[in-house]
């Protein structure tokens, strides 16, 4: 078993990849920091925040609990675990070329955040209920965090640790968006965010497979 600190060191970090990789909370809390106020986006913010400690309490609460009684769930979470992020690291380095593309022919917003976009027009309106959608319906938001979670949740560990593990996760969710939306707001950040953005999802997509073949061996 890994020992606690490092564990939480490898979720916080793989997380922490994860949420600066742009998505749909990306989209919503850019749009509102460019087209809104800087309360509108921090409202966002707190939706997103929500959405995320409804979607670990899932995982950490009744999933854990279920995993815990059946005879080889840990291992069979594990192995689904792998392969699933295998697969997003392999979709994330054929997005990043795709991106790149775009990038070079006419900057703009990602083409897979159009229909974010449509779904969410008139967040201004309601900036908190947007957040929350678009955190609680990303259908990638369970299996990911069944994947970097999985080993918080092995007989053993304790308790402490799955809960440090949910409360780093909703910090640094925060931090991130909320740093976000006060830099969008100027526009420095986000050109700057934007020229890197082929290269944040290359590192994301690599450390997926890494932490995916890793998930696989260890089970």
């Amino acid at each position: 078993m890994t020992p606690p600190l490092p564990l939480l060191a490898s979720i916080f970090g793989l997380y922490l990849l994860a949420v600066i990789t742009p998505g749909p909370n990306t989209f919503i809390v850019t749009r509102l920091a460019l087209s809104a106020t800087r309360r509108h986006a921090a409202w966002a913010v707190l939706g997103i925040a929500l959405g995320n400690v409804v979607w670990l309490c899932v995982t950490l609460g009744g999933v854990a609990v279920l995993l815990q009684q059946l005879p080889g769930g840990m291992r069979a979470v594990r192995y689904v675990g792998g392969l699933y992020l295998l697969y997003l690291g392999v979709k994330g380095l054929r997005s990043a070329r795709a991106v790149a593309r775009a990038t070079e022919a006419a900057p703009s917003v990602a083409p897979e955040m159009a229909s974010v976009e449509r779904a969410l027009a008139g967040e201004e309106d309601r900036p908190f209920r947007s957040g929350l959608f678009a955190s609680l319906s990303n259908p990638n938001t369970m299996p990911f965090y069944l994947s970097i979670l999985a080993p918080t949740v092995a007989p053993g560990v304790p308790l402490w640790v799955r809960v440090a593990a949910g409360a780093g996760i909703v910090t640094i969710a925060m931090a991130w968006y909320g740093t976000l939306g006060w830099g969008l707001s100027t526009g420095h950040v986000r050109r700057a965010y934007t020229r890197r953005e082929p290269l944040i999802r290359r590192v994301l997509a690599l450390v997926l497979v890494a932490y995916g073949i890793r998930l696989l061996v260890s089970g």
